[in-house]
């Protein structure tokens, strides 16, 4: 269920698309899968960037 309200607060469908039957399950689904994709890459360029300053391995010189 917590999927469901995911899709609505990312704003990809709205209550009313949802009570009325056009997003069908597998349209929420999918979205999901959408918004996981899109949460690992984030999180993988944050790892990417993130690297301190200072030359050596652990940002120590």
């Amino acid at each position: 269920m917590t999927f469901i309200y995911r899709v609505l607060d990312a704003g990809m469908v709205t209550m009313t698309e949802l009570k009325s039957g056009l997003v069908t399950l597998a349209d929420l689904v999918g979205m999901t899968h959408y918004l996981d994709m899109k949460s690992d890459i984030e999180y993988a360029n944050l790892k990417k960037y993130d690297k301190p300053e200072g030359g050596g391995r652990h940002g120590r010189p």
